[in-house]
């Protein structure tokens, strides 16, 4: 197949936005040179296999908004595989708020930004998962798939694409909140066993007992549920393939 310049500039263009977001390879510390080159080498791959697209065909003003277009579908697709980690995130920012370690931060190497500790264990536990099971090659295959079902110059906005984003959007609090459950009910346990201490004992100093165990008992089940978490999170990375054929099927109108 001949080479054609426009085709894989429109391939890179939605390459580039969907790796801009995509966990791991939009980490700070991942050179831009690298994350350019990545989606060069995709869009290399992917660019004959894809129909001609008519570019001398459109204006200037039609030409920029093809290419917003295509970014902002790379975009979505990256904001959609993103949202794991979001959920992820989520529920190490909820442990940290029963526990009471969210005054006490930890420096994220992805972000360079102060973050609750469990928020980054829970980050770089999905991270590792992502990467040992190989979903990652998952995750690049289905988007490659959503040339199949949304082609270059495609796509529109339409409600069933709204209901679907704001699903999925609010599916991250579910997650989040399953994740942090076990956590959570050792909390409330504790709590609920140290209020009925204070009726019974009344000069115990109910708050200042309760804060060392609620920390132990937080961290002890954390430390055990962290496998379980694991499988969680790997079921959701699986699944993402999926997804983003389905939204590139919303997105196209299909």
């Amino acid at each position: 197949m001949s080479f054609d310049f426009y085709n894989w500039f429109l391939v890179f263009v939605r390459t580039g936005a969907f790796l801009l977001v995509l966990p791991f390879f939009s980490a700070v510390n991942i050179p831009v040179m690298v994350r350019v080159a990545l989606a060069a080498l995709m869009s290399l791959l992917l660019a004959p296999q894809l129909p001609p697209f008519p570019v001398e065909r459109l204006d200037l003003i039609s030409l920029v908004g093809l290419l917003v277009r295509e970014t902002s579908i790379g975009l979505l697709l990256g904001f959609i595989a993103r949202m794991i980690f979001f959920a992820t995130e989520l529920a190490g920012t909820i442990i940290a708020t029963e526990l009471g370690l969210n005054m006490g931060t930890l420096f994220d190497p992805s972000s360079h930004q102060p973050e609750a500790v469990t928020g980054v264990i829970m980050y770089l536990l999905t991270t590792v998962v992502m990467l040992t099971l190989n979903l990652h090659h998952g995750i690049l295959l289905g988007f490659a798939r959503t040339f199949e079902v949304l082609p270059l110059g495609g796509g529109h906005l339409n409600a069933s694409l709204f209901e679907a984003f704001i699903g999925r959007t609010s599916s991250i609090f579910v997650i989040g909140l399953q994740i942090a459950a076990p956590v959570m009910a050792v909390s409330f346990v504790i709590t609920v066993f140290f209020a009925v201490m204070s009726r019974a004992v009344p000069q115990m100093n109910v708050f200042g007992e309760s804060f060392g165990f609620r920390i132990a008992g937080g961290l002890i089940v954390f430390g055990l549920t962290l496998q379980l978490s694991a499988q969680y999170v790997a079921n959701h990375l699986g699944r993402l393939p999926q997804e983003l054929m389905s939204f590139g099927h919303l997105i196209g109108g299909i």
